[in-house]
């Protein structure tokens, strides 16, 4: 069975090297890049993932972008998705973080591009394409049905979104939440080895007996 990477806004598969170099050796493991562009929509990407990946049932992990499209994935095809693992996700904003995201996304839009590094240098369309994407994003009514072993993870740092792990977390029915110490928003880059441990454990635990 394969353990699928999904990375967030600013980084890509390569930001996963930390867990492929310690998991990859007991199982395959896969990080496709996110095709972020003008016409990018949580729903499209989702779809457009699961074509590339295999038709087995799958073990999903996604961070903070890449946690919404795993979500996505396991709301519209439950049976292709074996366990799932979401970092920094949400299962829909409060309207302030609606608010702020819009005003978040205009302004990052509006830079100039050497400016736009830490976005993963994504082009002004990009850019509003994936804020306006993030806050209309809405599976809160969906979580009920997501049986599947499920870990949600946060950065100890991660102020913004502790309160919604923590929400995401509760709604999710076979779920729980793990803070990653050390960590801010981007918590498999930041403290690799701590969040590594947590993802290994929570596979170990889980692995279906033969």
């Amino acid at each position: 069975m394969a353990l699928v990477f999904l990375h967030g806004l600013g980084t890509g598969p390569e930001a996963w090297d930390p867990q492929v170099a310690v998991l990859g050796s007991a199982r395959e493991t896969i990080a496709p890049r996110l095709r972020l562009d003008g016409g990018f929509t949580i729903e499209r990407e989702a779809d457009r993932v699961l074509l590339e990946l295999p038709t087995e049932p799958l073990d999903l992990c996604g961070l903070s972008l890449g946690a919404l499209v795993a979500l996505q994935i396991a709301v519209e095809r439950p049976e292709r998705v074996r366990r799932l693992v979401l970092c920094a996700g949400f299962a829909s904003l409060p309207l302030r973080f609606r608010a702020l995201q819009a005003a978040v996304g205009t302004i990052a839009a509006l830079l100039p591009a050497r400016a736009r590094g830490e976005l993963g240098g994504l082009d002004r369309h990009a850019v509003r394409a994936v804020f306006r994407a993030g806050r209309r994003f809405d599976v809160s009514d969906e979580l009920g049905r997501l049986t599947m072993p499920a870990l949600v993870l946060v950065g100890e740092r991660d102020g913004a979104n502790l309160g919604l792990s923590k929400a995401l977390a509760a709604g999710l029915p076979t779920a729980r939440l793990e803070v990653v110490p050390g960590a801010g928003h981007v918590a498999n880059v930041d403290a690799p080895e701590a969040f590594t441990a947590a993802l290994r454990s929570f596979l170990d635990a889980n692995d279906p007996q033969p």
